[in-house]
């Protein structure tokens, strides 16, 4: 469903990858997104792994970004010069400028880790979004914004997709 209509009032799990859009700058929509979070238009939901994942995601970026290594292969490339995060911040900073937002954090359990498993064995998830999934269905939440078209395989769950991407 296109994420302009989500509705207000609604409770929705936030993707890590609609972060990720919106501070890279690839979409209006989801930059109209966070605006409509820092409104309270609607409760807006995070999970340790989406916060965990987006760290990491936009460490890798800034690294890249900055020229302090190559595109291709971050990880491999950072593993092998670690000197090179001592020298990362700005993902630090991303991140808790978006923690100013009234996003809700949900810490993952063990019980989710374990409910996990059945969620990607019945729609073939990988393991951070069948984790993401598991601590919605905890937490009652049944939507989720992101541009991940895995989520449509599951059943009475409101995937909200930004378009413009």
């Amino acid at each position: 469903m296109d994420i302009k209509l989500l509705p207000a009032g609604d409770e929705v799990l936030v993707d890590a990858n609609i972060f990720i859009y919106y501070l890279s700058g690839h979409s209006a929509e989801c930059h109209d997104l966070m605006r409509r979070i820092a409104r309270n238009e609607f409760k807006a939901f995070v999970t340790t792994i989406v916060l965990a994942e987006l760290l990491h995601r936009r460490m890798m970026a800034e690294a890249v970004m900055k020229g302090l290594i190559s595109p291709g292969q971050p990880v491999k490339k950072l593993k092998a010069q670690p000197h090179i995060i001592q020298q990362l911040s700005d993902y630090i900073s991303d991140l808790a400028a978006l923690l100013q937002l009234p996003l809700q954090v949900i810490e993952v359990s063990t019980g989710d880790i374990q409910a996990s498993h059945a969620l990607r064995n019945a729609y073939g998830l990988f393991v951070n979004d069948s984790i993401n999934l598991a601590c919605a269905q905890r937490c009652g939440i049944a939507s989720i914004a992101t541009h991940d078209a895995d989520f449509h395989r599951v059943p009475n769950l409101f995937v909200w997709d930004p378009t413009d991407i």
